[in-house]
């Protein structure tokens, strides 16, 4: 199916991330910034805590390539690397340069990676999210306990609101909170405001025939209640594990706010001069 609505679009925008020894399961997804000589370079984020605070760290991939050459028709491949992680200086969030990935894929299936990518434009600064209500109409795309369409490698839509204004802080800064159900391997995914043809702005104003996606924020953390009624914050597990009666989930998720990709650009300009750029 050739992708052309936003979220049929999103559908090819994460990776299901695989531990090596296959005990954790979360959620990257691409993303581009564009470099001074205006080339796109093209990364795959997720949290730290999913490649384990390890920046070798050996992971499995799952990705689409080209079929043939019949428009619109994809393959699924499995690719085990071992790529560098390079990671934010103060959030739980993590980056591979994609082209390692897709060199390796040309080179030893002879095929390209279909994706799709969020990119700067996509980002809002705290100004911009105060343009924003309370209460807004969310979507996270990712592998919640691992489950994922295993025929065809596409990911889980998740819908919920968000629990806080974003453009407040939750307690920390670059943190929000969101009210959806978030589970072991969701670590790691993007989560969108997205509205398609229309959208009303929290003046009243509508906008007829136009769209809107905002890149809010990345799934990084649950909180959980313990028997005694204490609210914990997790990291949210890569792994599948039993949870014990003294603790459940509350159905809310810390995500870490969109703009807190920026402090990779810096990162990206200085490595760039020795990444292959398409």
């Amino acid at each position: 199916m050739e992708p052309k609505t936003i979220t049929e679009n999103l559908m090819y925008s994460t990776v299901r991330l695989s531990s090596a020894d296959g005990k954790g399961v979360g959620t990257g997804f691409f993303f581009s910034f564009t470099a001074d000589e205006g080339k796109s370079i093209p990364i795959l984020i997720t949290n730290k805590h999913v490649v384990r605070n390890n920046p070798r760290e050996q992971m499995i991939f799952l990705l689409h390539t080209n079929w043939g050459n019949k428009k619109g028709e994809y393959d699924n491949v499995t690719i085990t690397l071992s790529t560098e992680w390079h990671f934010h200086p103060s959030q739980d969030l993590c980056f591979c340069f994609a082209n390692p990935l897709f060199e390796s894929i040309q080179k030893n299936l002879g095929k390209s990676v279909v994706y799709r990518q969020a990119t700067e434009s996509h980002l809002w600064s705290r100004d911009q999210l105060e343009n924003l209500s309370a209460i807004e109409e969310v979507t996270m795309v990712g592998y919640p306990t691992g489950l994922w369409d295993a025929k065809n490698n596409f990911p889980v839509f998740r819908h919920g609101h968000t629990a806080c204004h974003p453009a407040i802080d939750f307690n920390e800064n670059g943190i929000g909170l969101v009210d959806m159900a978030c589970f072991p391997g969701s670590s790691g995914s993007p989560v969108f405001i997205i509205n398609e043809s229309s959208y009303r702005d929290k003046n009243n104003g509508i906008f007829l025939g136009q769209s809107r996606v905002i890149l809010l924020g990345i799934l990084y953390a649950v909180p959980v209640m313990n028997i005694n009624g204490e609210i914990l914050v997790q990291e949210v597990p890569a792994q599948q594990k039993v949870i014990a009666q003294s603790k459940t989930m509350i159905n809310l998720g810390y995500y870490i706010k969109g703009y807190e990709l920026l402090a990779f650009k810096p990162m990206i300009e200085h490595l760039a001069g020795t990444i292959i750029v398409p």
